[in-house]
């Protein structure tokens, strides 16, 4: 297996990883070929094996580069914060919602949502512990009240992202979302000033 995050992508690799995405969220990953990819990305197949080895290696790439864009992107806009509900809301925007909206618009949101094979899987888990990571650093400040009710700080992260990826699969609606977001948001902000 090729560690895409090793090194910086090139823009071949890049252009690729995009071509993926698209065909991913087009198809599903199941039915998409190595041969869909190249002609999205405009490359030969032979391209695509000797920059990632196979189709488990483009399914890998594609979970990391998502994590990777989101996770920038909400580090990015938290300058822009005071508050912990300011915070989530810029963290449930650019993960959950923008997951959702995603699944909203694919072909076979069921292969994605599984991850599609156990390559799928293993990265899915990769990116949910480094979603952990980053909800831990935003909970960090409260660890004292948190532990007061009982929770570590990386148990409350573990539960919040827990409770977003499934979330992001179950909710019927945008409002739906946006409802249940909100309730999560409460709970966590109630869980702190109690």
């Amino acid at each position: 297996m090729t560690d895409m995050t090793a090194k910086p992508l090139t823009e071949t690799e890049e252009k690729s990883i995009a071509a993926a995405i698209r065909c991913f969220v087009r198809f599903g990953a199941r039915k998409t070929s190595m041969n869909d990819i190249a002609a999205e990305a405009g490359v030969s197949r032979q391209t695509l094996y000797d920059l990632f080895g196979g189709k488990d290696e483009m399914i890998r790439a594609s979970i990391r580069t998502i994590t990777d864009q989101n996770l920038a992107l909400v580090r990015q806009r938290l300058a822009e914060c005071n508050t912990l509900s300011e915070k989530l809301d810029v963290y449930f925007e650019e993960t959950v919602i923008k997951s959702f909206e995603l699944l909203q618009t694919a072909g076979d949101a069921e292969d994605l949502i599984t991850g599609h094979n156990a390559a799928g899987k293993d990265e899915i888990e990769r990116s949910h512990k480094r979603h952990e990571a980053l909800v831990q650093d935003l909970l960090e400040p409260y660890s004292m009240s948190l532990e007061q009710r009982g929770l570590s700080v990386s148990q409350q992260a573990h539960f919040v992202v827990t409770v977003i990826m499934g979330l992001k699969y179950g909710a019927k609606s945008r409002e739906d979302l946006d409802t249940l977001l909100m309730a999560l948001k409460v709970h966590c902000l109630f869980g702190i000033k109690g």
